[in-house]
């Protein structure tokens, strides 16, 4: 292995042997990523699709310097590694033209988009190892991050780790009306959080039944690809567009000084005002959108830890660790100084909604003949004594798990019998109603497609769907730790 530039020496934690799977290392190396050198922040192409517009996306193998000097083969969309920020209008009908010249079949996702099955990219939608697909968006929903990444069965999560995945921007004549931050790159940054492992070759690691019950969980932290990224803000305010495109990994986001920031949005649109906090939990498949104020002139850290509660989020780290480091640069023209008092009006259903139309269980069990092996051989060999379900369904892409009404309005109650799960509903947003009996907070009003689930309680949320979906090209509900999803935490709906 061929390791170059300064701070080489700090490198060799991240590099292991794969056939080593150790809890307190894991903690140990990505602590230490502060010492790596800093790089800039990577930022994804921009593609602006304007109406009945069309951008290429092919997927293709590549190399990428996940830490720098070391050359890990990857995947991603036009390019190594990740793939370009493409950004619709609402309003406008565009198509996305996937080219698979990778070597495995794909199915892609936009996760977020309000679209029919047929266009969703579920798993029924396989590319071919030299095929395309065109599917024809149109696109009528508000300003929002979405993303689009891999919905292979039993292979969203490997595919994912490799590197396909990227942002979709969607943009309304409210959110072109208000005076954010919108300088894509400058003020306006896209922030891909994700986990990596490298072995002793600089290579990617991953194996989905090598995940322990909680799903596969990487060594080191990225942000748009690298290792210990910093980005150059200017002195004002800057948005940055977090998404947790990890596997498995949940974070807790605030900054190393302390200081306050809003929330301005959640996946399907703005909030109805910026909300202050000083902590953002997100579990993977979440977006949530941030403005900072740098006009202090301080530098600051992103950084990220484990829940006090450690015992509900066992995948945090027992102490903060850095995500993303943030200085501010004189020499870059500061365009917005204070955050709009209003963004959003959200209209809520008026119909009484006072009881679940549909209740969903997420189950992590040992399968039937051995649930009464000991818990000793059970945690020995996790992954392959552990059956995930839904409502005690395994995902079958031959079965129709629900069948939903167009157009109306439904309240869905979700719980789990163990741990906390991301929930992820395709073709819609929702708003969520209570999490474990408590209402939502301010922060957390706004229009969503993923919400965490726990065992202490339930969540419930009041949804609709305004378009298709039909038995051979259904909708997917699951939970978003992709090695869940993989090994049968999944179920199919019709909309009709």
């Amino acid at each position: 292995l061929a390791v170059a530039g300064a701070g080489a020496g700090a490198l060799l934690p991240f590099l292991r042997g794969s056939d080593r799977r150790d809890a307190q290392r894991r903690q140990r190396v990505s602590r230490n990523f502060a010492e790596l050198p800093k790089r800039p922040l990577p930022i994804p192409k921009l593609v602006d699709i304007e109406a009945n517009g069309t951008v290429s996306l092919a997927m293709q193998k590549g190399r990428w310097e996940i830490v720098p000097g070391v050359s890990t083969q990857t995947a991603g969309f036009n390019g190594p590694y990740l793939g370009p920020t493409i950004r619709v209008r609402d309003g406008h009908d565009v198509t996305l033209s996937y080219a698979n010249q990778w070597r495995e079949a794909v199915a892609v996702h936009g996760h977020g988009l309000h679209v029919p099955g047929i266009v969703d990219g579920g798993p029924q939608r396989l590319i071919e190892p030299g095929g395309n697909w065109s599917p024809a968006l149109s696109i009528r929903q508000q300003a929002g991050t979405s993303w689009y990444h891999p919905h292979t069965h039993g292979q969203s999560g490997a595919q994912t780790y490799q590197g396909l995945a990227g942002m979709i921007i969607i943009e309304d004549e409210n959110s072109r009306d208000l005076l954010l931050p919108n300088t894509y790159g400058v003020d306006d940054l896209p922030v891909i959080v994700q986990d990596r492992t490298l072995d002793a070759a600089g290579q990617l690691v991953y194996s989905l039944h090598g995940a322990d019950r909680d799903g596969f969980m990487g060594e080191i932290i990225t942000v748009n690809g690298i290792a210990a990224a910093e980005a150059r803000v200017p002195g004002g305010l800057v948005r940055l567009r977090l998404l947790n495109g990890s596997n498995a990994r949940f974070y807790r986001f605030r900054f190393s000084d302390g200081r306050t920031f809003h929330k301005i949005a959640t996946e399907g649109g703005f909030l109805p005002e910026p909300v202050p906090i000083q902590e953002l939990a997100m579990l993977p498949g979440e977006r949530n959108e941030i403005v900072v104020d740098f006009s202090d002139g301080r530098p600051t850290n992103l950084v990220s830890g484990s829940r006090p509660d450690r015992e509900r989020e066992p995948n945090g780290l027992d102490e903060d660790f850095e995500v993303l480091a943030l200085r501010p640069d004189p020499n870059l023209d500061v365009s917005v100084t204070e955050l709009p008092r209003q963004m959003n009006t959200i209209d809520r259903p008026t119909r009484v909604l006072d009881r679940p139309d549909r209740r969903f269980k997420l189950f992590m069990e040992p399968p039937s003949d051995e649930r009464h092996r000991s818990d000793r051989r059970q945690s020995a060999d996790h992954s392959l004594h552990t059956s995930m379900t839904i409502n005690r369904q395994p995902m079958d892409m031959r079965v129709i798990n629900e069948r939903v009404r167009l157009g109306e309005w439904e309240v869905w109650e979700v719980e789990a019998d163990r741990k906390i799960h991301p929930f992820h509903v395709h073709g819609c947003s929702f708003l969520v109603l209570s999490q474990d009996g408590r209402p939502v907070s301010d922060a957390d009003a706004g229009w969503k497609d993923t919400v965490w689930v726990s065992d202490e309680g339930s969540t419930s949320f009041v949804v609709r769907f305004e378009h298709p979906a039909t038995d051979d090209y259904p909708y997917m509900y699951h939970c978003h730790i992709l090695e869940h999803e993989d090994m049968g935490m999944m179920g199919q709906f019709t909309v009709t």
